[in-house]
């Protein structure tokens, strides 16, 4: 999403105890729920109010979701203007700077987690111009303020990096996302000081030379399971079933899964309902075999570089390049499940499947650190439990999207920040 602010300021909420409170808990279901799922009954409920009283509050839905994300909007722009005043009266060094804007990034992330989630999807379809606008608000100077400390922070430590502006790009990612990837309730402060020792100092006290890594069974595992993966139908004959889950795959990838209908499927694949129906049976099973397909061909991918007899560092490098590929490969498939996981365990939940297989791949990477931590090659930056995540979340930022980034130079910037450090000489 990319948009210019609007002209004007939002004007602020409406002040009274009530309409905060339905503010806070409607944020709430947003983010556990989704937008798309959450009613004004449901909002009312939880409230402790009779849905007529809630209307009095509140128009409708989406009125409640405008002021939580132009609630966003300012505090982006604010956090933005506080950090350039903390840059421009610095006290400590660089480095000590770029991790407290870290800190600060991250918990913003889980203060304001319902309108992250909001921004997560395009708008539904019958949002307003305003609801538009204020999902799609880019605030200005957070990125000046990113650039100028990582270059004040590589310049007093005297290293020259080749990879600044990708640096900033996954930092910002990293801290703004971090209510997505990681669990509500997380130490901010921790997680942002984790994400930092990955980035600047890396996760290998003493990393192999790349040409010993481009030589591992690592990374031969990765290539040769990239080179596995099916490519779906690019013009599959119209009527098709293959035209319906490529349809599918767009619109669930564009909306999010819960936000998008049966018909909003077959408008896509430019079919009639009928027709649809004759060729699947609803739209979970088009997501069951959707993401089934997805998950066995990254789970063949995943256990492949794990278990071809590398060292810990050769694994986290050849998994670093099993998923630059992935995240252009399957970008729709990992646009659709990029949510955070709460609920996903649920047995009516339709992302179940999916999420126990994750938390199997997730138990391999644990193994993966826990050997690695064992034996001194991995530095004991976080337990292995969230070490893995923490990486997983890191090797998942979308690098296709910054400046055209190719695979092979996302590659190496992985390789400059998460095995070596990007302050390492």
């Amino acid at each position: 999403m990319t948009f210019q602010p609007p002209g004007t300021t939002p004007p602020p909420p409406r002040d009274s105890a009530r309409t905060d409170e339905i503010r806070k808990v409607a944020a709430d279901l947003f983010q556990s729920a989704g937008y798309s799922s959450t009613t004004m009954n449901e909002i009312a409920k939880a409230t402790g109010i009779l849905p007529g009283s809630l209307y009095h509050h509140f128009a409708s839905k989406e009125e409640i979701a405008i002021e939580i994300m132009e609630a966003f909007n300012r505090g982006l722009t604010d956090l933005a203007a506080r950090l350039a005043k903390q840059q421009r009266s610095r006290v400590g060094s660089a480095q000590e700077e770029l991790r407290r804007f870290a800190a600060e990034a991250t918990a913003f992330s889980f203060e304001h987690g319902a309108a992250i989630r909001l921004r997560a999807y395009e708008a539904p379809t019958v949002a307003t111009s305003r609801l538009r606008e204020a999902m799609d608000f880019v605030p200005r100077g957070l990125g000046k303020v990113w650039n100028t400390s990582i270059n004040d922070m590589l310049t007093e430590a005297g290293v020259t990096f080749a990879h600044r502006g990708l640096l900033r790009y996954a930092l910002l990612n990293a801290t703004l996302t971090a209510s997505m990837t990681h669990e509500p309730g997380s130490d901010a402060a921790d997680l942002a000081r984790r994400t930092c020792d990955l980035l600047l100092t890396g996760a290998s006290p003493n990393p192999p030379s790349w040409d010993e890594l481009d030589a591992s069974p690592a990374l031969r595992a990765a290539e040769d399971a990239i080179a596995r993966w099916k490519a779906p139908l690019a013009d599959p004959p119209a009527n098709s079933r293959e035209a319906i889950m490529l349809a599918a795959r767009s619109e669930f990838a564009r909306r999010g899964y819960s936000a998008t209908t049966i018909r909003d499927v077959a408008n896509a694949a430019g079919i009639r309902m009928g027709t649809l129906y004759r060729r699947v049976d609803s739209k979970e099973q088009i997501l069951s075999e959707i993401l089934g397909d997805y998950s066995s061909q990254l789970d063949d991918a995943v256990r492949s570089v794990l278990g071809s007899g590398s060292t810990a560092v050769e694994g986290l490098d050849g998994m670093a390049r099993l998923f630059i590929t992935a995240s252009r490969r399957f970008r729709e498939e990992s646009e659709i499940v990029k949510l955070g996981w709460i609920g996903r365990e649920a047995d009516s939940n339709p992302f179940r499947d999916y999420y126990l297989q994750t938390q199997k791949r997730l138990a391999l990477w644990e193994k993966l650190f826990e050997d690695g931590q064992a034996n001194g090659s991995i530095r004991p930056v976080a337990p292995p439990q969230d070490l893995a995540i923490d990486v997983r979340t890191l090797l998942w930022i979308p690098f296709r999207d910054h400046a055209r980034t190719s695979e092979a130079r996302a590659h190496e910037f992985l390789r400059c920040t998460l095995l070596r450090g990007a302050l390492t000489p």
